[in-house]
């Protein structure tokens, strides 16, 4: 259920075509999805509230970012080692943006079925735990991360990991072996997907994206539900 609010809410934010690489095809599209959802649950009228809380939550997010702007200051700091001036600059900011982002599941929980809506407080710890592991130290690590060539070490194993997800997807013989999964048994594809990917970051040229996608993904695992079931080996 924590994942299907994460989900909606990048539903929300993504039907703003204006804003995101969609074609209008795919933008009406994700529209009829959002509206079936809201619908669903009783909550068809939520639906233009829900496009709203999506816009506000874009806004929110270019007052906080410009990411043209972030990307030349990152490829100017390179050269001089100082990616670390520059993410403290921006992770200076995090306050604000776990405002915006709880500003967003707020305004898309009317559209939310009881069970999902029970699950936001889950979203939002795991999301701001995420933000806070980025950020750490002011934002060492996500410097050290792309001055070790992490970015690159991702692209070059893009098809890997996607494989890694599609082993996963193949493992349910049907929709419904996937949702009958206890938590154990969730938190268990959980362990198997992120090994998975680790274990292809692992051989690019230095260790340290993998390393880093490690201790990502057991503090994510330590935000959720997950946290309780023991990790297998």
């Amino acid at each position: 259920m924590m994942l299907k609010a994460i989900v909606f809410a990048t539903l929300a934010v993504a039907v703003l075509g204006d804003d995101f690489s969609l074609g209008e095809d795919k933008r009406v599209q994700m529209r009829e999805i959002l509206r079936e959802y809201c619908k669903k649950n009783n909550a068809e009228d939520k639906f233009e509230d829900v496009q709203n809380a999506g816009k506000v939550f874009i806004d929110c997010l270019k007052g906080l970012v410009n990411v043209e702007t972030l990307q030349n200051e990152i490829e100017e700091a390179k050269p001089n080692g100082a990616l670390d001036e520059v993410f403290k600059k921006y992770c200076a900011k995090t306050p604000q943006l776990k405002t915006c982002i709880q500003n967003l599941f707020d305004g898309m929980s009317p559209c939310l079925s009881n069970e999902a809506r029970e699950k936001l407080p889950v979203a939002m710890n795991g999301t701001t735990q995420l933000i806070d592991f980025v950020c750490y130290k002011d934002g060492d690590r996500i410097a050290l991360f792309i001055a070790e060539g992490g970015p690159q070490c991702f692209q070059s194993k893009a098809n890997d990991i996607r494989e890694c997800g599609a082993k996963i997807k193949e493992s349910f013989p049907s929709i419904e072996a996937a949702k009958s999964l206890g938590l154990a048994g969730t938190c268990g594809k959980w362990d198997e997907v992120t090994s998975c990917i680790v274990n292809k970051l692992e051989t690019c040229e230095t260790p340290t994206p993998g390393n880093m996608a490690e201790s990502l993904f057991n503090f994510v695992r330590r935000a959720t539900p997950c946290n309780t079931v023991e990790k297998k080996n």
